[in-house]
């Protein structure tokens, strides 16, 4: 197959191997499976919004067996020497990706529509979406609309922000031939059904795959070696979260409840994974509420590095408000870590309360506390919770070649039918 994607993300959602491995994997399964990929993308993606947009520097996306790409500049206001107000700077944003990317990027996909032959479209997230939309009105080629999750749930009961996030439901309710929606936990399944009936027996709804050979269990004796790696005390009792730095990833959740936690168990530390927007915030509210060597904001950690963390810590954190089944969590499972995580979404589709992991129905800085301390006096019940996370894991979850082979196949169906 010959494949036009137009995508607005970065190639990492964080920095080069940093963040979401999902769109790397996508690209790389086909170009393995022998498809020829044109993927037509921004200098500069729109999940890279945390940085000021005059600092940020282009990177240059590696090399993809089977895989080209278009990469075109956005213009921006940010441009300029000073930083725009925060209003001002999401503003832009918005109005850059949700009307001008769809425009850009399908005039550059005009080019290689002319130059190659094209056998599908395939739109990658929104911003993806919204230009495959543009194209497919006048090449009237197959179509593949890609999420990785969503954020509308909330807009089913909520006319205000069904307006505020007009991009997402133009995206959700655009016609194609296929729709493959992350089963993340937050509910995609349900909203697409809602919003675009036709939808119904052409979606797939699929978790992200993990290297589950890489995401194991540590010995004892391997997780003394990475605290010692990682200069982290022995006897210190080590909180994990790995996310994006985002607002709804409700990090301070976690922050609120380190005093509590530290008053009970001195010895207790955070370590935080991720960047993104809210991190100096983070960082300010950390100074506060005087942590001081309490917590450690790590940044972006190498996808492959991930573990390391997961082996020295005794507890893994997700504390997100929309939904705590992304690959985070997945992957605390598959390490067969101790989860203290909240009911949102559809969470509890993984964690049981006392089987797999510790379920909160809040997230305040008391029973966020009082879960980790219980879970730090019983030792039996943690290793329970341990073991059963990663049976679920091992019973339940896909490699990333498992999923992968899934969609192509997909694909490579849709396509086979549209030239019979």
């Amino acid at each position: 197959m010959n494949i036009l994607m137009v995508c607005a993300l970065d190639l990492w959602s964080l920095s080069e191997g940093r963040g979401a491995p999902t769109l790397y994997r996508t690209l790389e399964a086909y170009g393995q499976r022998g498809h020829r990929v044109h993927c037509v993308a921004p200098t500069i993606g729109a999940n890279h919004s945390y940085e000021p947009l005059a600092a940020a520097t282009p990177v240059e996306p590696p090399a993809i067996a089977n895989v080209s790409f278009s990469r075109f500049r956005m213009p921006s206001l940010s441009e300029g020497r000073w930083p725009l107000p925060g209003l001002v700077a999401k503003a832009d944003q918005k109005l850059r990706f949700a009307l001008l990317f769809p425009w850009l990027a399908a005039r550059r996909a005009e080019g290689i529509l002319r130059s190659h032959r094209i056998d599908v479209l395939y739109g990658y997230e929104v911003h993806g979406v919204l230009a495959s939309r543009r194209l497919r009105r006048r090449w009237k080629l197959p179509a593949v609309s890609r999420f990785q999750g969503t954020v509308m749930y909330p807009a089913l009961s909520s006319r205000r922000l069904y307006l505020r996030k007009y991009e997402e439901v133009l995206a959700l309710r655009a016609p194609a031939d296929l729709y493959i929606m992350t089963d993340d936990g937050t509910r995609g399944d349900e909203v697409l059904a809602c919003w675009n009936p036709s939808a119904r027996g052409r979606m797939r709804f699929w978790r992200n795959g993990l290297d589950l050979e890489r995401l194991v269990p540590a010995s004892a004796e391997k997780a003394r070696e990475e605290r010692q790696a990682l200069g982290i005390p022995k006897d210190a009792f080590v909180l994990v979260m790995a996310t994006r730095l985002a607002r709804w990833k409700r990090v301070d959740r976690a922050l609120c409840a380190m005093p509590l936690v530290r008053a009970v168990l001195p010895q207790a530390l955070l370590l935080v994974l991720g960047d993104g927007e809210e991190r100096a915030g983070l960082e300010a509210l950390a100074r506060h509420l005087s942590l001081g060597d309490a917590v450690r904001f790590l940044g972006a950690v190498p996808q492959s590095e991930v573990a390391r963390y997961m082996w020295a810590a005794d507890l893994f954190l997700s504390l997100n408000d929309l939904s705590n089944a992304g690959n985070p969590l997945l992957e605390a499972m598959a390490c067969g870590k101790a989860i203290v995580t909240l009911d949102t979404g559809d969470t509890r589709d993984l964690i049981r309360d006392g089987e797999t992991g510790r379920l909160l129905s809040s997230g305040d800085a008391e029973a966020v506390a009082t879960a980790v301390v219980d879970l730090a006096r019983d030792p039996s019940l943690r290793r329970r919770l341990e073991e059963g996370a990663r049976q679920y894991a091992l019973d339940h979850f896909w490699t990333w070649e498992e999923r992968m082979a899934a969609e192509v196949t997909e694909v490579e169906r849709l396509v086979a039918a549209v030239e019979r």
